[in-house]
């Protein structure tokens, strides 16, 4: 063991007399004729080197003196203990062939440059990143699935508040430790959390998204123009039984005779100052910029830089298909078809030669 290349005050064997020389201390502990009874923490924690994890932007911990402490001859790594959840414990440390090592109470002598793998540090930062990831994921969910209720009023679309989140992310973990995961798993995750009446069963009763969504409800993948524009509805479908769990989420909108409720809006009262000149809304820049890039795309069949990113995935992924942009000149073999998207304003034709 090498510690004694950091000892500063050591007692001799033989005579018991201290001595506060380190280059004595060095070399006497190193022939075993005196004892180390005080340690250079500054040296001990500059010869240890920064110690990276998996994920070397992120996973990184410089050790300093308040990391360490001595005590009768020994060196101890305070840190954390994985049998008492994380509660601070001293671990023996040494340097033993040019590694330093700690005294896992479960593992033994552990290398330190394994302390991210083999500590609670890993693990809490793997929980840390996971409830993060699930609140974005919460969120990026709810922007493209909408959920509705249906009663004979009417369909009414749901507002998730911070409590209903929080409820949505618990029920995710139950559904996830059943190795229920996915978009199916996050559906099943919101209506869980919205709960249900005990005569007409789940409060959330509808959804859609866009059909040209990453959402896989695993309803199969729709051929052609359709499968790539318009809006995919699907159903909960409660199942006969006691469990208010127990539901089916079908393909289409069982609910088709019912209207979805149409929004009042309230006219506000006009005041009588006159008004700044306000800026164009962002909504009305877009939607120029959309127009712009359509004129150009019926003339020269490319696809230009004024649509945003999600309407040029659109629109590269017809093109892969083969739809045409620009009316061919000879158009009795193609066939138009005119294409309505939520993330156009307007709708435009497309053209593709038949078989």
């Amino acid at each position: 063991m090498e510690q004694y290349k950091f000892c500063k005050k050591c007692k001799l064997n033989s005579t018991n007399e201290e001595k506060e020389v380190q280059a004595i201390c060095y070399s006497m502990c190193s022939q075993g004729t005196a004892e180390c009874t005080k340690f250079d923490l500054e040296k001990v924690v500059n010869d240890i080197p920064e110690i990276i994890g998996k994920d070397a932007d992120k996973d990184k911990v410089t050790l300093s003196k308040k990391n360490i402490s001595s005590k009768g001859g020994k060196l101890y790594l305070h840190g954390e203990s994985r049998e008492t959840d994380g509660k601070d414990i001293k671990m023996e440390l040494k340097k033993d062939g040019g590694v330093w090592m700690f005294e896992d109470e479960s593992h033994g002598w552990t290398k330190l440059s394994e302390y991210l793998k083999s500590s609670l540090y890993e693990q809490t930062l793997k929980e840390q990143r996971e409830m993060k990831s699930i609140s974005d994921k919460i969120e990026e969910k709810l922007r493209d699935i909408y959920f509705y209720t249906v009663s004979e009023k009417g369909k009414e679309r749901v507002m998730f508040d911070l409590q209903d989140k929080k409820s949505i992310e618990q029920h995710l973990k139950d559904l996830h430790s059943q190795n229920i995961v996915g978009d199916r798993g996050f559906v099943m995750a919101v209506v869980r959390a919205k709960g249900s009446d005990k005569e007409d069963g789940q409060l959330i009763k509808l959804g859609s998204y866009p059909k040209d969504s990453n959402v896989n409800l695993g309803f199969g993948e729709e051929k052609g123009l359709g499968g790539l524009v318009g809006t995919q509805y699907f159903s909960i479908k409660n199942n006969d039984g006691p469990d208010d769990r127990d539901f089916e989420i079908v393909k289409g909108d069982i609910y088709k005779d019912i209207e979805f409720k149409k929004e009042v809006e309230v006219e506000e009262p006009k005041e009588m100052m006159s008004q700044p000149v306000k800026e164009e809304p962002y909504e009305e820049v877009m939607k120029q910029k959309e127009l712009k890039g359509l004129a150009s795309l019926v003339n020269s069949d490319e696809v230009g830089n004024n649509f945003t990113k999600k309407q040029r995935e659109i629109l590269e992924k017809l093109k892969g298909q083969g739809y045409l942009f620009k009316r061919p000149v000879e158009d009795t073999n193609y066939k138009q078809t005119k294409v309505n998207s939520s993330e156009f304003t307007e709708s435009f034709n497309v053209w593709k030669k038949q078989n």
